[in-house]
């Protein structure tokens, strides 16, 4: 057996010890033995995945970084480095840096990585290449957790709704719990007109979490647009008291106040928009409609 076999069994064995250790959640014991395999054996690329492993861990995400930067330095085609620090920067949301070296691994490339580059492509609004790189994770694994999801996210983004309801419905088969996939879902349904839909899921939203703002609004907003005054003030009240400084519920509540006739009302939150200087045209417009009944009823 050559002296680099002597090492490398010897560096398995040190890392099973670093193991252990952090199955006795003792990860500074482990960190230590990893550091000694790192000294003893710089190529071992294990140990240092590992370590890199505990600093993510501990949200020492600096040293982490670090450690395979400088590791990637000497060996600059271990793939295993190059996808370990291309992920931890698609985790931290730097996606300029985890860009160029995911698209390193074109020899490489497991369906985190298609994903992750479609996520990428998806936030650059490059919709063709993020639609297929989805694809190719869902041709791997048609189950794919996100997978689906993010390919209907891409149809969302080019309007093209029924595709994203499609898929958008696939995911949440999958993973009925993901509030962010049903809002896309919901507010598919909502651009495509299908309003009933749309209030469906809106209202699971808020059903999940009753303090999700957005469903409060969108609910509100349907039911006006259904010709539910009465029950859309429920909902634009109940986001009100969530977020008292919405101009979006202000002024469909004033519409709202409008469409009653309940002038002084619309008036009063009209002046409220205009103090905040959050006055559109179609306010205006509804404004000036107040203004003209005020002056009828005033008259009479």
């Amino acid at each position: 057996m050559g002296l680099s076999e002597t090492f490398s069994e010897s560096a398995k064995i040190l890392i099973d010890e670093a193991v252990a250790f952090l199955g006795e959640d003792k990860p500074l014991h482990a960190m230590q033995i990893l550091r000694r395999v790192i000294a003893r054996d710089p190529e071992y690329t294990d140990a240092y995945l590992k370590l890199a492993e505990i600093y993510i861990g501990l949200h020492n995400y600096a040293a982490a970084e670090e450690l395979l930067s400088g590791a990637l330095e000497n060996r600059p085609d271990e793939y295993k480095l190059v996808y370990a620090l291309g992920s931890l920067y698609f985790n931290l949301g730097e996606m300029e840096r985890a860009l160029p070296l995911l698209r390193r691994l074109d020899s490489w490339r497991n369906p985190s990585v298609h994903l992750a580059l479609a996520t990428i492509f998806l936030e650059e609004n490059d919709f063709q290449e993020a639609a297929s790189e989805a694809k190719l994770v869902l041709k791997a694994d048609a189950k794919y957790p996100d997978a689906n999801g993010i390919l209907g996210r891409i149809y969302l983004k080019q309007n093209n709704f029924p595709n994203a309801i499609k898929y958008l419905k696939r995911e949440l088969g999958l993973n009925e719990s993901s509030v962010e996939f049903r809002l896309d879902l919901a507010t598919a349904f909502y651009l495509l007109g299908d309003l009933k839909e749309a209030l469906e899921e809106f209202t699971l939203l808020i059903d999940t979490d009753p303090d999700f703002f957005p469903g409060w609004l969108m609910c509100g907003k349907i039911l006006l647009e259904l010709g539910q005054p009465g029950e859309s003030e429920y909902y634009l009240t109940r986001a009100l008291s969530i977020n008292p400084r919405s101009a979006e519920v202000l002024q469909v509540l004033a519409n709202l106040y409008s469409t009653l006739g309940e002038v002084e009302k619309a008036r009063t939150i009209f002046d409220e928009l205009a103090e905040a200087d959050a006055i559109s045209e179609d306010d205006a417009e509804t404004l000036e409609r107040i203004s003209r009944i005020s002056r009828k009823r005033k008259r009479h």
